[in-house]
């Protein structure tokens, strides 16, 4: 079977538009942000900070909607891009532990 998009994963990425509880886990701050795409190797993230390369957050996603489940996990910063005017960064992580 041959797949038809630019960029080959070993798992397709959904879009999202959730927010995200996050709990950085070697300092303990909490933030939130955006939950943008997510894959069964990783989830894609806009938030309001910087993150270090590396570092393991905990997350957690409640969809509004029953008919998705939520997702609790600790994900490893893996990229980082911040937008133009350094206010608003893209965070790409890997799931490293899916929580219950």
């Amino acid at each position: 079977m041959l797949h038809d998009y630019e960029e080959k994963r070993d798992f397709i990425r959904m879009l999202l538009e959730y927010p995200v509880n996050c709990i950085e886990l070697a300092s303990g701050k909490r933030f939130t942000g955006q939950a943008k795409d997510l894959s069964g190797k990783g989830l894609g993230l806009e938030v309001g900070r910087s993150l270090a390369e590396g570092a393991l957050l905990e997350v957690r996603i409640e969809p509004e909607m029953s008919v998705v489940p939520p997702l609790h996990a600790v994900v490893e910063v893996v990229r980082v891009e911040a937008d133009d005017l350094g206010e608003r960064f893209r965070v790409g992580t890997a799931i490293r532990e899916f929580k219950s």
